[in-house]
């Protein structure tokens, strides 16, 4: 017969990332949604377009954009590209929902063990 065992949490043996691992797991995520949208068969251009609008929401942001909350999606898009084309906006936005989506299938559990942080608040986006 069995022995029962005691289930105890593992979240209070994890350490909180530091700022230097979250800067990696970063680097990282962004390698692989490259990687991904390669694999998928997306253009080196395309990609390359993709990267480019994530890098510019993130310089404005200043912060990951997992940390992104629709708020801040409301305030980029109506405020800052307020007056820029609306092909623009489209593929800016087009590029952070995909961003957001390879977040939610591919790296969902390590996020939110790296930063406490649920992503399900962004995937109404």
């Amino acid at each position: 017969m069995a022995a029962l065992a005691v289930v105890r949490d593992l979240r209070e043996h994890w350490a909180p990332a530091s700022a230097e691992e979250l800067e990696q797991f970063e680097t990282d995520v962004l390698s692989g949604f490259v990687l991904a949208r390669a694999s998928a068969g997306l253009s080196d251009g395309t990609i390359r377009g993709d990267v480019g609008h994530l890098d510019q929401i993130r310089s404005w942001y200043g912060r990951p954009l997992w940390d992104m909350e629709p708020a801040d999606a409301d305030a980029y898009f109506g405020k800052v590209l307020r007056g820029s084309p609306s092909g623009t906006r489209l593929a800016r936005s087009q590029a952070l929902t995909t961003y957001f989506l390879f977040l939610e299938l591919r790296h969902k559990v390590e996020l939110h063990r790296m930063t406490g942080r649920s992503s399900s608040a962004r995937s109404t986006r």
